[in-house]
């Protein structure tokens, strides 16, 4: 009997380091696919993070991108207003200078281009400014319109729609000469030049 209890202790030691070894076992390969997996999930991890830094970076060069790109929209725009300020300066004082020429100086004009711009028998509608010039010029205009082979003008009720010089109205067509429309035509003219001239 006791060699029957002593063989079950024996046999039972031998399952119960059997079942010991098993779990060591299974313990020590778990553990061994745990530290894979880990590694694994940092190399996932590592992996995440590096494409998410790329991704970020990225953006944050299109951002910076884009910002400058807009800077130099803004600056060019704001460069380009800055411009066309001064240029419309320099027209507005051109007008008033034209606005002010001296008697003699303006007298000068208003015939030079009441000749140059007369093709014969219009009636020339002075502005207000303009009205006494207008009549104390016509004999001079008329004669010098007759030298050159064509018809005298007429001098009509003056012209409140423009400050300075006159409109000639002939049959069926109307020709602009205040000051307002030489400006405008010279502007058209001379915009880019007077950029230049102004800008470089």
């Amino acid at each position: 009997m006791a060699n029957d209890l002593n063989n079950a202790a024996k046999l039972t030691g031998r399952i119960l380091d059997d079942a010991r070894r098993v779990a060591e076992n299974a313990a020590k390969q778990a553990k061994t696919e745990a530290a894979k997996v880990k590694e694994l999930a940092d190399h996932d991890v590592l992996e995440v993070t590096a494409e998410f830094d790329a991704r970020a970076k990225r953006a944050a060069e299109e951002i910076l991108e884009r910002s400058r790109t807009n800077a130099e929209l803004d600056s060019r725009k704001y460069i380009l207003a800055a411009k066309r300020k001064v240029i419309d300066k320099a027209f507005v004082d051109a007008y008033d200078a034209l606005d002010r020429l001296e008697a003699s100086k303006r007298d000068e004009l208003f015939a030079a281009v009441a000749i140059s711009y007369t093709q014969g028998g219009e009636t020339l509608l002075p502005a207000s400014a303009d009205a006494q010039r207008a009549n104390a010029l016509l004999d001079r205009i008329n004669k010098a319109l007759k030298g050159n082979g064509k018809e005298e003008i007429a001098i009509g009720k003056t012209s409140e729609q423009i400050g300075g010089g006159f409109l000639l109205i002939g049959k069926g067509y109307e020709i602009n000469c205040s000051f307002e429309a030489m400006l405008r035509d010279v502007r058209e003219a001379e915009e880019s030049n007077v950029a230049k001239i102004l800008f470089e």
